[in-house]
């Protein structure tokens, strides 16, 4: 079974209530993030998945962490501080009104590498992979895994749009873009990074130098749109709301896919239409199933 490592954040979502303009009564608290739900589904479906983060030594990193744990993650290779508190993010109607806390230790990022195999499935992004703080000891991760030969798959949302834009973090948006050898975003993306809002364009003019293998999810139009070279296929994933549960279940699917389909690193650089309209298939199903599951 191929391993899978997912580098992300631990945070606690905390879900205030629709059109409130005082201190509710009820909050609802949740673990937050894409990718480390993704993980869950994964691990609870009994696939091997590590996660690798940082989180403090409070009660909410172990809850985050028991969170994984039950969900059969391996959690060796998340960091957990003693200086500053787990991450936390108030979640509103609108996202734009997000507030985020975070409170970290001086020292970097520091965990404990997990070990990368060939063809490992290996999955990074959102805002934890700009951050400065971590980003140096990230990369050498990441660079171990493109010398290692694992498959790297880079998703590169961001929740809430940066206020001041994203110019100073196209450096490092390019830099995760070049070693990707799969990229999946979800339509409201691509006009806060790319300053687009047809996933054709942003495959053709942003993407495609870089990496070859391109995924979309378009909740709108209902479509899990898969580029590849001169391939393009779309699968409809009908019904399905932009929620984080359909998110997460969207990276799982992804992962899922290139798990089940077999993918080497060597092969990835060649798909059949058959193997990519399979891809598109069980990505548009693990939308559909964790949004059923939310």
């Amino acid at each position: 079974m191929k391993k899978i490592i997912i580098i992300g954040e631990c945070t606690l979502d905390l879900i205030f209530p629709e059109n409130t303009d005082r201190c509710p009564a009820e909050v609802t608290a949740r673990p937050g993030g894409r990718l480390l739900n993704a993980a869950a589904m994964l691990g609870g479906a009994g696939r091997n998945v590590t996660y690798v983060s940082e989180c403090a030594r409070d009660r909410i990193g172990d809850m985050l962490v028991g969170y994984l744990e039950r969900h059969g993650v391996n959690t060796a290779s998340i960091d957990r501080y003693t200086e500053g508190i787990t991450s936390m993010n108030c979640r509103f109607e609108q996202v734009e009104d997000m507030v985020c806390s975070r409170q970290f230790p001086k020292e970097r990022f520091d965990v404990v590498w997990p070990r990368i195999d060939k063809d490992d499935i290996v999955v990074f992004g959102t805002y934890f992979s700009l951050d400065q703080r971590v980003r140096p000891q990230l990369t050498d991760l990441l660079q171990h895994a493109v010398e290692r030969k694992a498959i790297l798959v880079y998703v590169p949302g961001l929740t809430p749009p940066p206020k001041a834009g994203v110019t100073k973090m196209m450096p490092d948006i390019l830099e995760n873009l070049e070693i990707a050898n799969v990229v999946l975003t979800r339509s409201s993306d691509l006009g806060v990074i790319f300053k687009e809002s047809d996933s054709a364009r942003a495959y053709e003019r942003h993407i495609r130098f870089y990496c070859d293998t391109y995924i979309n999810v378009d909740f709108s139009g209902q479509n899990v749109e898969l580029y590849h070279r001169d391939t393009v296929l779309k699968e409809r994933c009908a019904g399905v709301e932009d929620t984080l549960q359909a998110n997460a279940g969207a990276v799982a699917g992804a992962i899922a896919a290139l798990a089940d389909n077999n993918l080497e690193i060597d092969t990835l650089t060649t798909l059949t239409p058959e193997v990519a309209a399979a891809i598109a298939s069980t990505v548009a199903a693990g939308i559909s199933a964790a949004d059923n599951d939310k």
